[in-house]
Order: C-alpha cells, then sequence, then structure tokens
C-alpha cells in the first residue's frame, strides 16, 4: 500500500522519510517486490503527529470513521491539533446517535496520553434534546475541562437554545486561549467575567444580550490587555460601553439589535483603527475625539423612524478622518449632504467604496458624496439589485440628496465598477469620472448586460471625453 502521497513532507515541523520505513517487514521490505507483506499493519510506523495532523484535515465523523482503518488509526483523532466537533454535521439527529457522538468526542478530547490542541470547534445544535439535555451539559463540562488540560488556544462554541445549555465554569479554565467565539443561541443569563484569559486577542460574540447594567466590557478591557479584535454579532444591545486605555485595533458590529434608547461609547481607543458597522444603528454615539480611524465599513440599513441630526452628526463625525471608507446605498444619502448640513469634510478618505441600489437614478446619487471626497485615490462601485420603486431625479434632488453642481476628484487613479447597466444615470455617472478625472489610469467596468447590449454599452462609453490622456477603460464579464 503507497501511503508516501497522504503525508506532507513537512507537516508541523516533522519530516517523514518514507525510504526508512521501506524495508521493514511490515511494508514487504523482505520479498523485494515493496508490497504489504501477509497481515502487515503499513501504519504502523506513522509517528502519532503525522496521523493526528492528517486527522484534522477530516470532518469528525470521517476522522472516527477512520478508527477501523487499523490500530494505529484508532487514537488519531485524540493525537489532532485541531478538531472540529460538530453534532449536526458528524451524526443526524437520532437518540441513540446522541451517546455515540458523546462517546466519540470524549475519546478524542480526553485519551490516556494527552497531545497538545491548538483549536476546538464545539457546534451542538441538536444535541441538548429534552431527553439527553442533562447528560450533554455534563458532556460540555467535561470537554472543556478537557481542552483546557491540553492547553487549547483558539475555542468556538456554537450552544443551542436551552435551559441547560449553559456555559460551564470549566470554561474559565481554558487560560491559554488566544481566541474565543461563543454563539450562544438566546441565551438569557448574563456572561461570566473573562478575566482568566489574559492572553485573549480575538473575542467574537453572537446572539447575546448586552444589557449594559453590569460593567462586563470594563472587566474586560481592563484585564484581557492583549485584546485586539472584538466582534459583536446579532446581540441584543441596550449599552456598548468601551472604554480604555486599550490596545483594542478592529472593532465590528454586525446586525445587532439595539433598543430605542441605546448609546455607543467609545473612549480612550488610541490604536483602534478599523469599524465595521452594519444592520441597525444606536440611538446615540458617544466617540473620543482622540479616535484615529483608519478603515471604516458603515453598512447601516434605513431605519424605520428617522434619525435626529444629532445622531446623525455623531455618526458622521466617527468617520470625518478615515482613510478607507464603504457605504451602504443610505449611508451614502447621509455622506452626501454632510458638507451643507452638518459641515463635516472627508478630505482624509483615499479609499472609497459604495454600494448603490440599482434604480434609475441610483448611480449618480454618488456624484454629490465625491464632492466631499475631494482626495479619493481609488474609488469602486457596486450595484444591487433594488426591491424598491424607482425614482426619477429632479432638477435639484436626486435619491434625496441634492445633486452636486460640479464634481471635483484630481487625485482619482483607479475606478471600478460592477455590474454598472446602461440606464441615464450609470453612463452619467461613467461620464462624469472621466470628464472630471485629470489623474485616472485605470477605469474597470463589469456591465450587468451581456451580448449586444454589452457592446452597445462599451461604444457609448468609449465615445465619451477624457480628461486623461493615460486612462485605460477595461470591460470585464465579471467582478
Amino acid at each position: 500500500m503507497r501511503t508516501k502521497h497522504l503525508i506532507p513532507n513537512h507537516a508541523a515541523g516533522l519530516t517523514y522519510a518514507a525510504r526508512d520505513h521501506a524495508a521493514r517487514e511490515d511494508y514487504g521490505g523482505g520479498d523485494g517486490g515493496g508490497g504489504v507483506s501477509g497481515g502487515g499493519d503499513p501504519f504502523e510506523g506513522f509517528p502519532d503527529a503525522v496521523l493526528g495532523l492528517i486527522a484534522s484535515k477530516l470532518p469528525f465523523r470521517s476522522a472516527v470513521a477512520a478508527s477501523a482503518i487499523s490500530r494505529r488509526w484508532r487514537s488519531a483523532a485524540a493525537a489532532a491539533p485541531a478538531l472540529d466537533i460538530d453534532f449536526a454535521a458528524a451524526f443526524p439527529a437520532a437518540p441513540r446517535r446522541r451517546a455515540a457522538f458523546a462517546a466519540a468526542a470524549t475519546a478524542a478530547l480526553a485519551p490516556p496520553i494527552p497531545h497538545p490542541l491548538r483549536s476546538l470547534r464545539l457546534a451542538l445544535e441538536g444535541l441538548f434534546d429534552q431527553a439527553f439535555a442533562a447528560a450533554a451539559a455534563g458532556h460540555l463540562a467535561s470537554w472543556l475541562a478537557a481542552a483546557a488540560a491540553r492547553g487549547v488556544e483558539r475555542l468556538e462554541l456554537r450552544l443551542p437554545r436551552s435551559r441547560l445549555a449553559v456555559l460551564p465554569p470549566s470554561l474559565l479554565a481554558c487560560t491559554g486561549l488566544t481566541s474565543l467565539t461563543l454563539r450562544l443561541d438566546h441565551y438569557a443569563l448574563p456572561l461570566p467575567s473573562l478575566a482568566p484569559f489574559t492572553r485573549l486577542s480575538r473575542l467574537h460574540l453572537a446572539s447575546v444580550s448586552l444589557t449594559g447594567d453590569d460593567d462586563f466590557f470594563g472587566d474586560l478591557l481592563s484585564h484581557c490587555t492583549e485584546l485586539r479584535y472584538l466582534i459583536l454579532e446579532q446581540c441584543r444591545i441596550v449599552a456598548l460601553r468601551l472604554v480604555g486605555p486599550s490596545r483594542l485595533r478592529s472593532l465590528a458590529i454586525t446586525d445587532c439589535l439595539w433598543t430605542q434608547e441605546s448609546s455607543l461609547a467609545v473612549l480612550e481607543m488610541p490604536e483602534l483603527r478599523s469599524l465595521r458597522y452594519s444592520g441597525a444603528m444606536a440611538t446615540r454615539h458617544i466617540i473620543d475625539g482622540d479616535v484615529s480611524l483608519d478603515e471604516v465599513l458603515l453598512a447601516i440599513e434605513k431605519p424605520q423612524v428617522k434619525p435626529r441630526e444629532a445622531t446623525l452628526r455623531e455618526l458622521l463625525t466617527l468617520v470625518g478622518n478615515v482613510r478607507s471608507l464603504l457605504l451602504s446605498p443610505w449611508c451614502i444619502e447621509q455622506f452626501a449632504r454632510a458638507e451643507d448640513l452638518l459641515k463635516v469634510r472627508l478630505d482624509r478618505v483615499r479609499q472609497l467604496s459604495c454600494i448603490i441600489e440599482r434604480r434609475e437614478e441610483g448611480a449618480l446619487s454618488i456624484a454629490p458624496l465625491l464632492s466631499n471626497c475631494r482626495n479619493v485615490e481609488e474609488l469602486c462601485v457596486s450595484v444591487v439589485p433594488s426591491q424598491g420603486k424607482q425614482r426619477r431625479c429632479g432638477d435639484g434632488e436626486c435619491h434625496g440628496v441634492p445633486r452636486s453642481k460640479g464634481v471635483t476628484v484630481k487625485h482619482l487613479k483607479v475606478v471600478r465598477m460592477q455590474y454598472i447597466d446602461e440606464s441615464k444615470s450609470g453612463l452619467e455617472l461613467v461620464k462624469i469620472l472621466l470628464k472630471n478625472a485629470p489623474a485616472l489610469e485605470t477605469m474597470n467596468i463589469v456591465p450587468s448586460m451581456d451580448g449586444l447590449e454589452q457592446a452597445k454599452f462599451r461604444g457609448r462609453v468609449l465615445k465619451f471625453r477624457k480628461s486623461s490622456q493615460n486612462a485605460r477603460i477595461q470591460f470585464c464579464t465579471a467582478g
């Protein structure tokens, strides 16, 4: 049996030389033909670390099934440096399978001879059923204790909605964690203090209720001084207060549910450079003036109730000195009127990305925004389908914002336009960019039409006057 192609030459610092084993009797080295002699185990000479590395690349169900290959494979999953233990994927929901899954996970996580464990993912949706929930809670506590004993560094825990699906105290024994992801489906209990995780660099919380009554984040930032990345996804937030001094560099707030009188406060975060803010937004934004962001993604949806001007002013002030900016359609409307109504300029923006809706005036809606980003060097425009009704541009207004009389983009060098259509506003935007960008070098266009319509679109674009003689216009078929 040939196995050399299964093993990388250099795996986790190990070098496996197949020729050293070729002369062994269990490889048939004595028969002169290189075949396997009767009853020999071809995996007998494989190091545990190599078998564990192979098992870590397999789905958990396949890694468990591999134990039937030979005697040497029975402990391969236990030697894996990374384990992805997913009940729904490994064993379809059935009462008899839950016990088998628990036994297999226990054997993989708590072997007689423990091996170092770098990464562990526990996805237990479906395991906490009415009959097995108490046993599942006990298994979860023992699994996390075993992972802590093996020095786990990266942990992702997914728990379903269940009265017994709670975070056990053994979680806090994993003091070597550098990355922690908690996906808790409608978790009603308050989160425990994460102070023991002094090495934590990345924290991802999903579907967690953050009431703001306790000082969870204050305790987190004061003890986890190495924290660099904080991600909040689909959480219910009353108040989010992040007060330093802290070395936090990236903050992501994705599709969270904010209460009616909610607030986001970021104070004394001198190293904060990246902000990703999507979905709904808080009622108030309290930002320390020392925050200087380099990259901001604002994919905020249009609120049902028109926000107060003070809320918009706080939001615009937050990103007023950013260098890379990505905006959703509703944010484009607000930033386009920033100079006229809120006296905010975006002169430091060098990279601008816009997501616009496929409406009759959608493409032209970013023209006023470009007037506020006079020093932009790279522009990316992506068009997405719109379910709303088309609205026509008036003489003085377009897409809810005043139309700019003149667009100046003297420093613009690269333009990427994905799925632009042949509407009047689409062609008008291309014309404006070519006419007012004297430093333009490349314009890549991915049209939204095919065949003859695309050929007509190309012909019309190539006839537009260009202020830059070195500008190259390229048409692509895919983004």
